[in-house]
């Protein structure tokens, strides 16, 4: 029986760790050859050791997004050995810190768009270039039920997320006649290593954030994971320019 992602050139932005190490494992499984990016060649390097240790093909190729002439090299290196990509998956993004707005410096908030927001355009901007000179291709950006709500003190990170679905929607208009399918998941607390660091140093705040999601509790990387192969897979050919929140029905309220 051929796999549903059998052939495909898939790239995983931030694959070294959580969902995005999670996702490279799962787009292996399903038969695609996955490039792993990250800015730890360490990391990259462990999650090919994974995914080849289960029976997959994979490649690290280490960047950081937020390095323009790093992510030339990415690419330049992507092309020469695959002269293709197929899907991607930009998993990237972080908080740099919680202040009101009145005291959140500048500095900061423009840091913030740049790994969040602009760092996903200059992916999306090499991506879709090669997608386009092999005849389309699937995308998925990593936003965040920041993205779609507001949260009090980390305004720089809701703004940058908003503005990665707004990105998405607009690139997935320009593209749609040309093969390429760009979406978004946006996930709410997931249980990765940086959630088990925050329940620990802040209970009382996670199992606030707990006591707001329907489910009643975190979401796994593995729930992430099988929704982006979905989006990136035959299954979702039809689907284009949408958000899917992966949060146990928090942002339904």
């Amino acid at each position: 029986m051929t796999s549903a992602l059998e052939g495909r050139i898939a790239l995983v932005q931030g694959g070294s760790q959580g969902m995005g190490h999670s996702t490279a494992l799962a787009l292996a499984a399903a038969g695609a050859t996955v490039i792993v990016g990250a800015r730890g060649a360490n990391g990259c390097a462990s999650t090919v050791a994974a995914i080849e240790a289960a029976g997959g093909n994979a490649v690290a190729m280490p960047a950081d997004v937020t390095d323009p002439a790093a992510l030339e090299r990415q690419f330049a290196a992507i092309e020469a050995r695959f002269g293709r990509l197929d899907l991607a998956f930009n998993n990237v993004g972080a908080t740099l810190g919680a202040s009101p707005t009145h005291d959140t410096p500048a500095e900061r908030f423009v840091q913030t768009l740049d790994v969040n927001l602009v760092s996903m355009f200059r992916c999306m901007q090499h991506e879709i270039r090669l997608m386009l000179r092999g005849g389309g291709g699937a995308i998925v950006n990593t936003s965040s039920i920041g993205g779609r709500r507001g949260f009090a003190g980390i305004q720089d990170y809701c703004a940058a997320k908003w503005g990665v679905i707004g990105l998405s929607k607009s690139a997935a208009l320009e593209y749609a006649t040309q093969g390429i399918r760009i979406n978004v998941v946006a996930p709410g607390l997931i249980d990765t290593a940086r959630f088990q660091a925050a329940r620990a140093n802040y209970p009382d705040r996670i199992a606030a954030r707990l006591a707001e999601i329907p489910a009643g509790q975190a979401g796994s990387a593995a729930d992430v994971a099988a929704t982006v192969v979905w989006l990136l897979g035959p299954g979702a050919a039809y689907v284009t320019g949408e958000v899917i929140a992966i949060d146990g029905g928090e942002c339904a309220r």
